[in-house]
């Protein structure tokens, strides 16, 4: 037996064929006299996937309806196949990234009787026209598409990256998979086509290595910082200690004391009143003759008096900072949604700090290196304080701390990690079991 593999046809060629076939039966006195525009040639191309006899097969049954001169939409009706109209409508919300103009263009295209699982694989011939030109703008043989539809496609292509383009293809092209079994096809189309248009943009390799070593720059500082710190506890403990027992005796404040110590304030020892953010004082400290920390002193002055304050803290709890109230809580969500709706893994990292409250100089948040490396960025910077000025009714300095600052010592309750936990279970699509060591049966 003898085997011949012919070579699909290049599309070009094939539309050029198509054209040449509707010339020579114009010029023969007993052929059938139609006009074929050079884009309905091209679907017709496409149509066939590199035959020349599903071609001319493809070109009769139009040339059979009758109706003259043949153009893309007379062979698109007759075919049965979707407007490219309704695809670049579609695409131009997606890149635009504005979900409620996607899912209404998606709406318009079905409701003229357009196939859910046809859209779907129209809208991933779509972004894979894009695609290809993206990588290669002058590959116009590979995309079955007239020169000014080429134009559009360029243009709708431009600020997406190569990466991108090749995210939004593959969830394009994933959500068909379920459609075909699925009685409700549309929900997963709408679902993709959501997802696609509040895709965020990808980051490039250089970035994240960039961003990386920045990170572990900083976390080898942090722990040079943390380790000179302890060499020097002890002897700032000492000091501390005898500062407090001078002050405790009615003495005046020793030069250790002024300089183990932030500066007084006026208010808190007019009132009474506990400092908002000290980390607790001993006893003797709290006499009437004592002078607390000032709550307007620079965080630069309470890191430095930090050793002595934790030296001489024993029986007294944390106080609540100052301005953590249920409205101060309530616009500090409101800060949360607002950037979720904007950049979604700006608002996580936001959700997963610790809101300590208002201080006088701003907003305290409590945060790991990674989560503030994202937030120091300048154009996080800038949404963040837009959001928070917003909200508050006023501008506030966003004062971002490290776990082991005053105020973020106290573990995190079970009501702190529930929405992480409920985060977790929805991401993973799993269900929340006990342990063996919690149960009751094992407990009693």
């Amino acid at each position: 037996t003898q085997r011949f593999d012919f070579a699909r046809v290049p599309l070009r060629k094939l539309a050029s064929r198509l054209e040449e076939v509707a010339r020579l039966e114009a010029q023969d006195p007993e052929g059938v006299k139609f006009a074929l525009s050079p884009g309905a040639a091209l679907l017709l191309a496409q149509k066939s996937e590199g035959s020349v006899r599903d071609a001319v097969s493809a070109l009769d049954q139009v040339v059979s309806s009758g109706e003259t001169p043949i153009d893309e939409v007379l062979v698109r009706r007759v075919l049965g196949l979707a407007d490219r109209e309704a695809f670049f409508t579609l695409a131009e919300a997606i890149l635009g990234r504005h979900p409620k103009a996607a899912l209404a263009a998606l709406h318009a295209a079905f409701e003229k009787g357009l196939d859910a699982l046809d859209l779907a694989q129209g809208l991933s011939e779509h972004l894979r026209h894009l695609l290809i030109l993206k990588v290669d703008p002058t590959a116009e043989d590979l995309v079955p598409a007239a020169a000014e539809d080429l134009e559009r496609m360029r243009k709708q292509a431009q600020g997406w990256a190569e990466s991108d383009l090749l995210r939004l293809l593959r969830l394009a092209s994933e959500s068909t998979l379920p459609m075909r079994d699925s009685p409700q096809p549309l929900i997963h189309l709408e679902a993709a086509v959501l997802q696609m248009a509040t895709l965020e943009p990808g980051e490039t390799l250089a970035e994240l290595l960039s961003r990386l070593e920045a990170l572990e720059r900083r976390l080898a500082g942090a722990a040079q910082s943390q380790a000179a710190a302890g060499m020097r506890g002890p002897g700032s403990g000492s000091a501390a200690g005898g500062s407090a027992a001078r002050t405790g005796t009615g003495g005046g404040p020793g030069p250790s004391s002024r300089a183990g110590s932030p500066i007084p304030s006026r208010s808190s020892s007019a009132s009474g009143s506990e400092p908002p953010y000290a980390a607790g004082i001993s006893g003797a400290a709290r006499e009437p003759g004592a002078v607390g920390p000032d709550p307007a002193a620079s965080r630069l002055e309470r890191a430095a008096a930090g050793p002595v304050m934790a030296a001489s803290t024993q029986a007294v709890a944390e106080p609540a900072p100052v301005g953590l109230d249920p409205e101060s809580i309530a616009c500090w969500e409101r800060v949360i949604a607002a950037v979720n709706q904007r950049k979604r893994m700006l608002g996580a990292f936001l959700q997963e700090s610790q809101f300590l409250g208002l201080a006088p100089h701003g907003i305290l948040l409590v945060m790991d290196d990674l989560h503030r490396s994202v937030v120091d960025e300048r154009e996080n910077r800038a949404l963040i304080a837009a959001e928070v000025a917003r909200a508050f009714g006023r501008p506030l300095v966003l004062d971002c701390g490290s776990p082991g600052s005053p105020g973020a010592s106290r573990p995190p309750s079970e009501q702190d990690l529930q929405p992480m936990i409920e985060r977790a279970i929805t991401w993973f699509e799993g269900d929340l079991i006990q342990r063996p060591g919690s149960s009751p049966e094992s407990s009693g």
